[in-house]
């Protein structure tokens, strides 16, 4: 905790402006009290971790509201209330709501509006991030999350990387511009943002990103957004995605256990067709890939396969159809329904012969598919 009461019921505030040697003379002529339980607080003040105050051991309100802070979590807080104060704007630092019995890490009031923002630094349960935004939205608030760097990203020098995101991560990338996502990170050690955006899905858990920076002291209220991607940026996503479409073709047979029994090599063998030879218009990013968690090339063959059973083109299919491809999938079913729709869509866009498995096209669909969706966004920046 960084706030605390004094014996007279003055909030203080640790900051970075204060000394050591004034704190340690502090705390020996002073009490410290929870805002929140009211029960007596330590000031720590060490050489390594930032000044704070801690619970003693044996409280009951260290185990209900906090999950343990970092030396990260301390130090990124502090920043970031600095940030917010440095914009003139009225800021709390670990406020109370009494009405949601919750405790966000920072609430900015900004515009006549309030907005909690949670700095994360530790991997907690889904379920209670969308519990802690629940209560946010009873009092018409929308929180803004903040999620510590990981390692990967923060000690890459490259402009676009290859990441495994867990499903923690994963569920803090939001959509902006409508086409493009975002996830938000911060490293506090190195005071920097660190913006993945655009994100593309390529298999699993592994994602291509392009990263941008921006120093903690250059960041503007609201946050800034990430500029569209140049062609260069959409260049090296292409090749991030080729090249893990070639190595997922190449190693589905090798590494596969069940033979023939494997929906997607079965499909290829009753269309004739090795893997390796797929045509290019499968295995294609496409609007919300994200919901499917197998390779875009096994789950657009199916679907290619799925739509020749009815001996209908893609121009013929109806809703029932996509409801019953997509509950074959594990996955939220609106957003596999939304990325079966939008390669249909490319499919009927490219007048694709499907029943013509033979004709292997030679355009760069990777490469088409993502200029068209990034850069029309700079004429709108």
């Amino acid at each position: 905790m960084l706030t605390a009461l004094t014996v007279e019921g003055k909030l203080v505030i640790l900051t970075r402006t204060q000394s050591l040697e004034s704190l340690r003379e502090w705390r020996k002529q002073e009490s410290f009290y929870c805002p929140q339980c009211k029960e007596q607080l330590l000031l720590k003040v060490g050489n390594v971790v930032i000044p704070h105050f801690a619970h003693y051991q044996k409280s009951s309100c260290r185990d209900s509201f906090s999950e343990g802070e970092s030396p990260a979590h301390l130090l990124g807080k502090s920043q970031l209330y600095e940030l917010f104060s440095s914009h003139a704007l009225d800021v709390e630092l670990e406020p109370f709501l009494p009405d949601i019995k919750q405790r966000p890490d920072l609430l900015v009031r900004w515009q006549n509006t309030e907005v909690p923002v949670e700095f994360q630094c530790s991997t907690i349960p889904i379920t209670l991030v969308q519990q802690r935004n629940a209560g946010y939205y009873t009092l018409s608030m929308l929180p803004i999350w903040i999620i510590l760097t990981p390692q990967s990203v923060h000690a890459s020098s490259a402009d676009t990387l290859i990441l495994r995101l867990s499903s923690f991560l994963q569920f803090f990338i939001r959509p902006i511009h409508n086409r493009m996502s975002v996830l938000l990170t911060y490293h506090p050690h190195s005071e920097k943002f660190h913006y993945l955006s655009p994100i593309i899905h390529l298999q699993g858990s592994t994602y291509a990103a392009r990263r941008l920076t921006l120093s903690l002291h250059k960041q503007t209220v609201p946050f800034s957004l990430p500029s569209a991607p140049r062609q260069t940026d959409i260049r090296e996503l292409t090749l991030h995605y080729q090249s893990a479409r070639r190595k997922y073709l190449r190693t589905v047979i090798a590494y596969n256990q069940k033979g023939i029994h494997n929906q997607f090599l079965r499909a290829c063998y009753e269309m004739r067709i090795q893997p390796v030879q797929l045509p290019a218009w499968i295995g294609v990013p496409v609007l919300g890939q994200e919901a499917f968690k197998q390779s875009d090339c096994e789950w657009q063959l199916l679907l290619v396969a799925a739509v020749r059973e009815t001996r209908k083109s893609p121009h013929q299919l109806d809703l029932s159809f996509f409801h019953s491809f997509a509950k074959k999938f594990e996955g939220e079913q609106v957003n596999l329904l939304e990325a079966c729709r939008s390669y249909v869509d490319f499919l009927r866009a490219e007048r694709i012969d499907i029943y013509r498995m033979d004709q292997l096209s030679e355009g760069n669909y990777v490469y088409e598919v993502l200029s068209g969706r990034f850069l029309a966004m700079h004429a709108k920046n």
